[in-house]
């Protein structure tokens, strides 16, 4: 049998549609990140050609009320990973997953590797000190690449995140008749991506041809998150309109979040295949289908 990939954080969002794509390449690592002991078990006993480090405290919003927590599992999680593998698996290939939020309030539009780092929130703070990580264990030995992934989304997403907020809400209302969709901040534009297309971005990047670095994984476009509501509420099959939830705000929203990808192409040929239309339709079929069941079992 060939050496697997190791993922943690399988069961997250991103982790569910890689494990999904690697088939039986993938092993999830079933150790807590913050405990470094079981981590080197895991590890130690599969023997990995690679691992995947996706496990993470990684919703922006929440991490302003749960700070310590954040920063104890992104931060060193992430250092426990790095020195589990140093200790048990000196030449497996690391790939981090970072987010394109590290960049804040980028003054470079669209945002290159090379911009300086300035993390607004506890989770890119936190993320942005994973990478130093991550460096470090590389100026050790290690073969690490770090992905700054922007936001991706489809099929899954969970409510804790706008989009999957907004699926789970129309497919509620669809239901019921129709009714209000509740929203935040609707002025921020943000590069979106599709998850699969980003796991695609992942499985080259584990290839040892593409070189160690940090790569954005980016569409390379940006658009509006007023753009996404309108899209979705077209998409809906009863009447929607749209209201502010002050509950909804962040304290400090940035405005544009926008990656430039040239980087990650030149290194792997990748660029995105799934239209935004096709993300969101998948995604709200996805929240259809979970809201169908729930009223289904609770009948």
């Amino acid at each position: 049998m060939s050496q697997p990939i190791m993922i943690t954080g399988v069961q997250g969002f991103a982790g569910r549609h890689l494990a999904a794509e690697l088939g039986e390449d993938a092993i999830s690592v079933e150790s807590d990140v913050r405990d470094l002991e079981s981590m080197r078990r895991d590890i130690r006993s599969a023997r990995p050609r690679a691992l995947v480090h996706l496990a993470a405290l990684s919703s922006a919003g929440e991490s302003w009320s749960e700070p310590a927590e954040t920063w104890l599992v992104n931060a060193v999680g992430t250092v426990n990973v790095v020195e589990a593998l140093r200790a048990e698996a000196p030449e497996a290939r690391l790939l981090f997953v970072s987010t394109g939020e590290v960049y804040g309030r980028a003054q470079e539009l669209p945002t290159t590797e090379v911009a300086p780092v300035a993390p607004v929130s506890p989770y890119a703070a936190s993320k942005a000190a994973a990478e130093i990580a991550c460096l470090q264990g590389a100026s050790a030995g290690l073969d690490v690449v770090v992905a700054r992934a922007f936001q991706h989304e489809g099929p899954g997403r969970d409510e804790r995140f706008a989009i999957g907020s907004w699926t789970r809400q129309i497919a509620e209302l669809e239901l019921s008749g129709g009714g209000a969709l509740r929203v935040g901040d609707l002025s921020p534009e943000r590069d979106i991506s599709d998850v699969r297309d980003v796991c695609r971005a992942y499985l080259l990047l584990l290839d040892t041809d593409a070189p160690s670095g940090t790569y954005n994984v980016a569409s390379g476009k940006k658009t509006s998150l007023a753009d996404i509501v309108e899209l979705l509420v077209r998409m809906a099959r009863v009447p929607v309109t749209v209201e502010q939830d002050p509950a909804r705000l962040r304290p400090k929203d940035i405005p544009i979040v926008w990656g430039d990808p040239s980087k990650l192409r030149a290194a792997t040929g990748w660029v995105p295949e799934v239209p935004l239309e096709r993300t969101l339709a998948d995604a709200l079929d996805y929240a259809r289908a979970v809201v169908s069941q729930e009223s289904v079992a609770g009948t």
